[in-house]
């Protein structure tokens, strides 16, 4: 056999060294799309170590501070190719987050995707994202790089008092707020919360006196909507809100709101009277006025013509509950809220007129009534 011929050596003297293609690195000023993270929104972090390990996060700019107090300055970095600001946090941080954006109104602002990751998630739930935080994300990112991602135009409010002006979605003073003052300075949780809510419902219904009964005196106030001053001087419960809803399944607003105007509620009652129409009031189902009792025939016709239809019953004019375009409040109160952040009042008038419009991520079930979106959500044809 013969021997094989040994190939040639390469000389190595004069190769140059092989270069390897290193991926790009896309800057963060680059990116269309943040995610900002506030983990102190529940104290959720190995949730919210699934969103940044996602394959969605590798592609979005990623901000995470370490309280509250820090939202703001986070906001001050974002460039202006950002299109869309995806917020794990719970509704106060979504409080910071729009009083940070809308300072300059005028000024253009990004597309607002609430994915929660708080505790009650408010405006996350009426979004109609009820995910995971982690599942709401993923899908908020692929729909927006599909293009498919559906958005909503919700005003906001506009909350001023003096020269101090807040942004959100919901407005509250009175009863109920100082009550939930309470909670806020103590400590936080489901069980306290709990124990929290047992002792006002004793203390409004059964009259126990337990330490909050002091904070469920009704709030001496006078209002004026519209221009308009009503009749009334003391109120358990007022509230103002853009989308209709106040809470978890509580939707007590009646009526539809247009651009230009938001939902609004003055209940002039006893908060006793209050509490124990409390489930018909959640639902926007208002008491009937005692007066027309006084008139049967006409009362029983305007009832059936409710059911075709073509009237409306008529509801005690002491629950006030409409849409307006202007809400004043003069009161004593010590405190307000603005979507669940409470915030100090120093006595002067709280004036509650129509704010920006914010572009949010909702899902197609959001226009739904609640008991056709519950049965949306459920179906396996979704």
């Amino acid at each position: 056999m013969g021997s094989e011929k040994e190939k040639p050596k390469r000389s190595t003297r004069n190769r140059k060294p092989s270069r390897r293609r290193r991926s790009k690195r896309v800057k963060d000023d680059d990116l269309d799309v943040v995610l900002l993270c506030n983990p102190m929104a529940g104290g959720r972090w190995k949730e919210l170590a699934g969103i940044l390990d996602s394959e969605e996060a590798r592609s979005v700019r990623r901000i995470v501070t370490d309280s509250l107090e820090d939202v703001a300055p986070a906001l001050a970095t974002l460039s202006q190719k950002t299109a869309l600001l995806c917020i794990y946090g719970g509704d106060g941080t979504i409080q910071r987050v729009l009083d940070r954006l809308y300072e300059d109104p005028h000024a253009e602002h990004p597309q607002l995707a609430f994915i929660g990751g708080g505790t009650m998630n408010v405006i996350t739930r009426w979004s109609g994202l009820r995910d995971t935080p982690e599942g709401n994300f993923r899908s908020i990112v692929r729909a927006f790089r599909t293009g498919q991602l559906l958005m909503k135009e919700v005003p906001l409010l506009h909350v001023r008092q003096g020269d101090t002006v807040h942004h959100g979605f919901t407005f509250g003073v009175g009863p109920a707020i100082r009550v939930l003052n309470m909670y806020e300075k103590g400590r936080k949780g489901r069980l306290n919360g709990a124990i929290l809510a047992v002792q006002a419902a004793l203390a409004t219904i059964g009259r126990f006196p337990t330490k909050v009964r002091a904070l469920l005196e009704p709030m001496e106030a006078e209002v004026i909507m519209d221009g308009e001053k009503l009749p009334y001087g003391r109120f358990s419960a007022i509230f103002c809100n853009s989308t209709g809803r106040l809470h978890i399944a509580v939707e007590p607003f009646i009526g539809s709101r247009g651009r230009d105007n938001f939902y609004c509620a003055a209940y002039a009652v006893s908060l006793r009277e209050m509490a124990l129409m409390l489930p018909f009031l959640a639902r926007g189902w208002l008491p009937l006025d005692p007066k027309a009792l006084l008139k049967p025939v006409s009362t029983w016709k305007q009832i059936a013509f409710s059911y075709l239809g073509k009237s409306t019953l008529p509801a005690d004019p002491r629950y006030v509950n409409t849409t307006a375009q202007s809400f004043e409040v003069h009161c004593r109160e010590d405190v307000y809220t603005v979507d669940g952040e409470i915030f100090p009042s120093n006595g002067e008038p709280l004036c509650v007129t129509v704010g920006p419009t914010v572009r949010l991520a909702v899902s197609p079930t959001v226009d739904l009534g609640p008991t056709m979106r519950i049965a949306a959500e459920i179906s396996p044809l979704r």
